[in-house]
C-alpha cells in the first residue's frame, strides 16, 4: 500500500518537470504547491520550485524554497550558486561551491558533478568585476521589448536602427533582430538564421537602383559557437559593436567589440560591465555627434520591457578601482546615480538627443497608417500628395515623443511603486501631457488624410 502515494509523488514530479522545460513555470508552481502539502519531506519539490522562481525573476522565494531543500539534497545549493553569482555575491558562491562538492563526497555512491556551468560562470563574473569600466549613465528608460530601437535617437551620421520590414522581401532575418544602416544606405547589416538556425551577421550592399547584393555572413567566428544578433557599425567602418550568447557570455547575449581587418574582422573582446551582466544585453550604439551611447538590457526584469541606458562614451578605458565600495553597484547599476559625476550636470545630452529629429529613419520604417479609402499605408512615399508626406513626416515625430513620453511615464511610476515618491509631481505632469498628446496626434494623423484625399 505505501507504493501507491510513492508513485503518485514521483509521477507529479516528472509532470511538473515537463512543465518548467516547456516554460510553463506558473502552473508547474501550482502543482509543486499542492505536492508539497502531500509530501513535506520530498525535497526534489522545493528544489523544483526554486528552480521556477529564479526563472520567473523572484530571487527571494528562489532561495526560500532553496534553503529548505539544501540540508539534505545537495542539488538546492546549485540555484543558490546561480542566484549568487547574479547578485556578484562572488565570496558566498564560492562557499556554496565548496560546500556542493564537499557534499558529493559524503554521498554513499558517485554522484556526478553538475557545477561545471555555474563554476565556469562563477569565474567570467569574477574575472569581469575585477575590470568594471568607471562609465556615467546619465539617463534610462524602460520601453516595450518590442522595437526597443525605435527609441534610440541618432543622429544621421550614426546611420540608422530599422525593423526586418526594410529588407527585400527575400532575405531571411532572425527574430528577433535590428537592421542597421549607415547614413549613406549603401550597406545593411543585420542577422540571419544559417542551416542549422544559428543566427549570423550578414550584410547586403546597394546595387544600381534600389536593388540589393545577395547577403554575405560577416566573420563566422563572431557568434563565439552561440547566436550573433544587433550588431551597429561606427562611422569608421572599422570598429563593430554586437551581441552574442556564445561562450565568454555572462548569461544570455553580452555585448561585444571587434574591428575589421580587410574583408573580415579580428577577434572579438567581450565589453565586461557594466554594459553586460547575466541577463540579456544588446544593441550598443555611439553616437559621436551627441556623444551620447547606448544599450538595451532586461537585467531589471520588467515582463515585456526592456531597460535603454544611456551614457557618455569615453575613449580610453578606465576602470573602478576593485576595493571602491560601490564596486557591485556600478557593475550591476542598481542605480545609475552612483555613475554620475559630483556636480555635474547633463541635462545638455538630454537636449542635444531630444532635438533630433527621427524623420529620415522613418522614412525606411514600417508603419501601418489606415486611410479613409481603404489603404494602409507602410511607407511614406506611398503617400501620392506632396503635403501629405509633409504631414505624414510630422505625425510620425509627433508619434515618437508621444511614445518617448509615454515610456518615461511608465518608468516613472516603476519608480514610484518602489518607493521613489519624489517623483510623483512629474507623473501629474507627464499624465496631463499624455491627454494633451492624444488630442494632437489625433489631429496630425487628420491633416495627413485631408491632405491624401481630398
Amino acid at each position: 500500500m505505501m507504493l501507491l502515494p510513492m508513485s503518485l509523488s514521483a509521477a507529479s514530479v516528472k509532470e511538473a518537470r515537463v512543465l518548467i522545460e516547456a516554460g510553463d513555470y506558473e502552473s508547474a508552481i501550482s502543482m509543486l504547491r499542492t505536492l508539497a502539502t502531500k509530501e513535506p519531506r520530498n525535497t526534489a519539490v522545493p528544489v523544483l520550485l526554486g528552480d521556477c522562481y529564479r526563472a520567473l525573476g523572484n530571487d527571494t522565494d528562489a532561495i526560500a524554497q532553496y534553503k529548505k531543500a539544501v540540508a539534505r539534497n545537495n542539488d538546492a545549493r546549485l540555484g543558490l550558486i546561480e542566484i549568487a553569482i547574479r547578485q556578484y555575491r562572488i565570496d558566498d558562491a564560492d562557499q556554496l561551491l565548496a560546500d556542493y562538492r564537499k557534499g558529493l563526497k559524503k554521498g554513499r555512491k558517485t554522484l556526478s558533478d553538475e557545477s561545471d556551468a555555474v563554476t565556469g560562470q562563477l569565474e567570467r563574473t569574477r574575472n569581469m568585476l575585477n575590470r568594471v569600466e568607471k562609465i556615467v549613465v546619465f539617463d534610462s528608460i524602460n520601453v516595450p521589448a518590442d522595437e526597443f530601437f525605435a527609441h534610440y535617437r541618432l543622429s544621421p551620421g550614426s546611420g540608422s536602427l530599422n525593423a526586418p520590414s526594410v529588407l527585400p522581401s527575400d532575405f531571411a532575418a532572425a527574430t528577433p533582430t535590428v537592421v542597421y544602416e549607415p547614413e549613406s544606405r549603401t550597406e545593411m547589416m543585420w542577422a540571419a538564421p544559417d542551416d542549422e538556425n544559428n543566427y549570423r551577421l550578414v550584410r547586403s550592399v546597394s546595387l544600381y537602383g534600389d536593388e540589393w547584393d545577395a547577403p554575405q555572413e560577416v566573420g563566422d567566428h563572431l557568434g563565439n559557437g552561440g547566436d550573433a544578433n544587433y550588431p551597429f557599425l561606427m562611422p569608421d567602418g572599422i570598429t563593430l559593436y554586437y551581441a552574442s550568447d556564445g561562450e565568454g557570455s555572462l548569461g544570455g547575449y553580452d555585448l561585444f567589440i571587434t574591428r575589421r581587418d580587410g574583408s573580415g574582422f579580428l577577434q572579438p573582446q567581450n565589453l565586461g560591465m557594466p554594459y553586460n551582466s547575466p541577463y540579456n544585453d544588446y544593441m550598443l550604439a555611439i553616437d559621436e555627434s551627441t556623444g551620447v551611447g547606448w544599450w538595451a538590457s532586461d537585467r531589471n526584469r520588467i515582463e515585456g520591457m526592456v531597460t535603454i541606458y544611456l551614457f557618455v562614451p569615453s575613449e580610453m578605458r578606465v576602470n573602478v578601482d576593485v576595493t571602491s565600495p560601490d564596486l557591485r553597484e556600478r557593475a550591476s547599476l542598481s542605480s545609475i546615480a552612483s555613475t554620475w559625476e559630483t556636480g555635474a550636470d547633463y541635462s545638455g545630452l538630454l537636449r542635444s538627443i531630444a532635438g533630433i529629429s527621427t524623420s529620415a529613419r522613418r522614412l525606411r520604417d514600417q508603419c501601418r497608417f489606415a486611410l479613409p479609402d481603404g489603404r494602409v499605408i507602410t511607407r511614406i512615399e506611398q503617400l501620392t500628395n506632396f503635403d501629405a508626406r509633409l504631414a505624414m513626416r510630422h505625425y510620425l515625430d509627433l508619434e515618437e515623443s508621444v511614445r518617448a513620453n509615454a515610456s518615461r511615464l511608465e518608468a516613472l511610476r516603476h519608480r514610484y511603486g518602489e518607493g521613489d515618491h519624489g517623483v510623483s509631481q512629474e507623473i501629474l505632469e507627464l499624465e496631463k501631457q499624455a491627454l494633451m498628446d492624444d488630442v494632437t496626434l489625433r489631429h496630425a494623423a487628420n491633416e495627413v488624410i485631408k491632405a491624401e484625399i481630398n
